[in-house]
Order: structure tokens, then C-alpha cells, then sequence
């Protein structure tokens, strides 16, 4: 009966060691699954940032100053951080640089590899870049040219341009025969030739207009001729 007790003893201490295995692999892949789900959702937080940025700068035209910007414009919800730190923001040219500390380096390397243009730095930093979006690159080129010296003829153009109801703005100088629009807001212009149904300004000055049909030079001299017969008129008594 001893012998038999002794049986049952030892075979509570194996089924005890191997449940204890079972529930120790059982946390070390839960931990695993943990670290798998937290990594994909850090992929995906990742680009959403990305793209809320891409978004920013082509509808803002300009970088946000700081990453709480899209919070309070609504381009996202909060701000991510992988590993609870502060990201920090560089521009250079036309890129936008993000870089946050990462606890160590195989953390950082793992993330880079898996976000494009992602990269880590020997201190365990990540470095996400957003690039500026190739339309509003386009915007900013629209009408652009560089002067060519030897090559004249590389800024000029043979045909009209229709902006398609869109703004010209920041012009510094316009050398035009002809320049035809609804709304013009100039600072300074010298102008040879001015037609138009309605123009409001503070002093005008004109070699040369002609309104309704009639030279305003001629009209302000016959004025006068007029203000001065009313004042001769006035002189001799005959005109009350």
C-alpha cells in the first residue's frame, strides 16, 4: 500500500511538472501573439501617419509645425507613438523627416524594414520619411522656368494660356500686350491700354482715357473752359 502511495506521489509531481510547461509555453506564445498584434497595428498606425501627413502638406501646402497640427485639423485622431516617445520633425527641401527613440535597436530595425523608405540609425532611432506630394510638386513647378542664357527661346511660349479659372498669385513682374481677367489686384501697374467694365481705385493717373466714348483729357478741359467763364461770369455780376 506504501509502495503504492509512492506511485501516486511521483505521478502527481510529473502531471504538475507538465501542466506547468504546458502553462509556461502557453504565456511565452501569448506574449508572442501580443508582440505580433502590437507590431502589425504599429505597421499600420505607421502608414496612416504617413498618408495623414501626404494629406496635410497638399492641402495645407506647407508642413505642419508640429505633429498635434493633425490632431486639431482633423487629419487624425491622436498622435502615434510606438514606444511612448515624442516624435521629432526636420525638413530638408522637399522631404519631411519624423524620428522617434526606439528601446533598442532590433525594435527599431524590425519596424524600418517593414514601412517603406523606414530607416534606423545607429543610436536606435526610427526614421520615417514623407516625401512632398508629387501634385503639389507640379503646382509649385506650373509656369516655372529656369533661364537659359544660351537658350532663349526655352522661356518662351508659342500658344495662349488658359488657367482654367485658377489663380496666378506672388507675381513679381508681368510684360504683357494683352492680359484679359475677371479680378485684378495690383499693387503697381503701368498700363498702356486699360479696357474694362469697372475699375475702382484710389488715385488714377493716365496719359491718355477715353469714357463712354469720350477723351477724358478733352472733358477736363472743357471743364475749364467753363469754370473759368462761370468765374468771369460771377466777376462782371451777371451770374447768381
Amino acid at each position: 500500500m506504501k509502495q503504492r502511495r509512492g506511485y501516486i506521489l511521483f505521478e502527481l509531481v510529473i502531471a504538475l511538472s507538465l501542466l506547468a510547461g504546458v502553462l509556461v509555453m502557453s504565456q511565452q506564445w501569448l506574449v508572442r501573439q501580443h508582440q505580433v498584434q502590437q507590431r502589425q497595428g504599429w505597421e499600420l498606425e505607421a502608414r496612416n501617419l504617413m498618408t495623414a501627413l501626404e494629406r496635410f502638406w497638399l492641402e495645407q501646402r506647407r508642413v505642419p509645425d508640429s505633429l498635434s497640427e493633425l490632431v486639431s485639423k482633423g487629419y487624425i485622431a491622436e498622435v502615434w507613438q510606438p514606444w511612448g516617445q515624442p516624435w521629432q520633425l526636420s525638413t530638408q527641401a522637399n522631404l519631411l523627416r519624423l524620428q522617434t527613440q526606439a528601446p533598442d535597436s532590433t525594435e527599431a530595425r524590425w519596424l524600418a524594414r517593414r514601412i517603406a523608405g523606414a530607416s534606423s540609425t545607429v543610436d536606435d532611432q526610427l526614421q520615417l520619411h514623407v516625401w512632398q506630394p508629387l501634385l503639389l510638386a507640379l503646382r509649385e513647378r506650373y509656369l516655372h522656368r529656369i533661364p537659359d542664357p544660351d537658350a532663349p527661346e526655352y522661356s518662351a511660349m508659342a500658344s495662349d494660356l488658359d488657367m482654367g479659372g485658377f489663380s496666378i498669385k506672388n507675381v513679381g513682374l508681368i510684360e504683357a500686350e494683352r492680359l484679359a481677367g475677371q479680378t485684378a489686384t495690383l499693387q503697381s501697374a503701368t498700363i498702356a491700354d486699360l479696357r474694362a467694365s469697372e475699375v475702382v481705385v484710389t488715385t488714377l493717373s493716365a496719359a491718355q482715357a477715353t469714357v463712354a466714348g469720350y477723351d477724358v483729357v478733352t472733358i477736363i478741359e472743357r471743364m475749364q473752359q467753363l469754370e473759368q467763364s462761370w468765374q468771369t461770369c460771377k466777376a462782371q455780376g451777371g451770374c447768381q
